[in-house]
């Protein structure tokens, strides 16, 4: 039995990338992370619940007090953990703390980030993963599919993939000899960067010298007014060919790395 996988995807721009699956145990401490903030809330919130009762009175409750605190409770925590988790996914491009503890991330099968109806699906059905007993059905789910998926997963398309390591390898520090201090990047623009953007970055740098002609040139010009537009980013340099365009490429790596690293 595996307990990761690489699965190769193709980017629009035809460019192959590959990422490397979770597999059970980095879900599971992942998992096991989340439950421990999400109880520690929990716990703050009933202690809360408890408070505001004692100051109120039992007098100024509905007719059955206990019924309709109840249900206000079980409404409460259920949508505290079903927005915990889509809350920190959009916001954290695929991350929860716990997810972030365990350097993975959830992704869409196209290597995309997740939206908040993608969060809210997989979310939505984290009950059913749990079913029959302590995440039974959601870990057999994880070991039988090919992608590594929960029944959240493969209702909402989405992959769970493994982060690589922050420290910058040999090959990486060599894509950044083309970075240029003509092009610098502001955090706010840094942030709309995704883990997606990062390997199609690096896997067009990488295949740099083995593209040739125009088609090369085109898909560095078409990169570059992507990235330029999601930034609305002001270059102050024009990018007037592929060598000016792999520069800008090579610098948003850079910059990108270098936050990603002090995160």
């Amino acid at each position: 039995m595996r307990w990761t996988d690489e699965l190769r995807i193709e980017t629009p721009e035809q460019i192959g990338v590959e990422l490397e699956l979770a597999g059970l145990g980095s879900r599971f401490v992942a998992q096991v992370v989340d439950w421990l903030w999400k109880g520690f809330v929990t716990l703050l919130l009933v202690l809360a619940a408890a408070l505001v009762l004692s100051a109120v009175g039992r007098e100024q409750m509905l007719a059955d007090p206990s019924k309709a605190m109840a249900a206000l409770l079980i409404a409460g925590l259920y949508g505290l953990w079903l927005g915990y988790g889509i809350y920190f996914e959009t916001r954290w491009n695929g991350q929860t703390p716990g997810k972030r503890f365990a350097r993975i991330r959830a992704v869409r099968q196209n290597g995309t980030a997740i939206d908040v109806p993608t969060a809210f699906i997989r979310n939505l059905l984290a009950i059913a993963d749990f079913l029959p007993a302590f995440d039974l059905l959601g870990a057999v789910l994880i070991m039988l599919t090919n992608k590594r998926q929960r029944l959240g997963d493969l209702a909402a398309g989405t992959i769970v993939v493994r982060e690589r390591v922050a420290d910058l390898p040999e090959e990486a520090d060599e894509l950044l000899d083309f970075a240029s201090d003509d092009f610098t990047f502001s955090l706010p623009q840094l942030a709309l960067i995704t883990p997606a953007d990062r390997i199609l970055i690096r896997s067009f740098l990488q295949r740099f010298h083995q593209m040739k002609g125009s088609g090369r040139e085109r898909l560095a010009l078409k990169m570059v007014d992507s990235f330029i537009t999601k930034m609305d980013y002001d270059a102050k340099v024009e990018i007037y060919d592929v060598h000016v365009a792999r520069e800008f490429l090579a610098s948003l790596l850079r910059d990108y790395e270098l936050v990603r690293r002090h995160q």
